[in-house]
């Protein structure tokens, strides 16, 4: 056929490259497949095994998250925001935490750009 020549396919991307041979070639499944669940209108991807589409595919299932996200036994501490316009108290229980929201930590954030700015215009 060849001679014993290994084929190549040229691409800018990738430079060169052996062909796949039609083993190492994805499977596909057809092209223009609709999700069997009566209503659904989903086209399936061609490389998609099931019948099915993601929503109705009890593999892709969404599992719950457990009700209560924080660990036992963590002790509730009182902060106080260091957002200078807020300075409200909060509860957490991470010893770390210095606002009470995202809302004055991006505050705090921005007031402190600000200043860095004025300083460094200054100079």
């Amino acid at each position: 056929m060849h001679g014993g020549a290994v084929l190549y396919k040229v691409g800018m991307a990738h430079g060169r490259r052996p062909m796949a041979s039609q083993d190492e070639r994805p499977r596909t499944y057809g092209s223009g497949r609709v999700c069997a669940v009566e209503g659904c209108s989903t086209v399936l991807s061609s490389y998609n095994p099931s019948t099915l589409c993601c929503l109705h595919n009890r593999d892709w299932a969404v599992r719950p998250l457990p009700v209560e996200r924080h660990r036992e036994g963590l002790t509730e501490l009182i902060g106080t925001c260091q957002n200078p316009l807020c300075g409200a108290e909060f509860v957490t229980t991470n010893p770390a935490k210095k606002y009470c929201d995202s809302r004055c930590r991006m505050q705090a954030f921005q007031r402190r750009l600000t200043a860095e700015r004025g300083r460094a215009a200054t100079l």
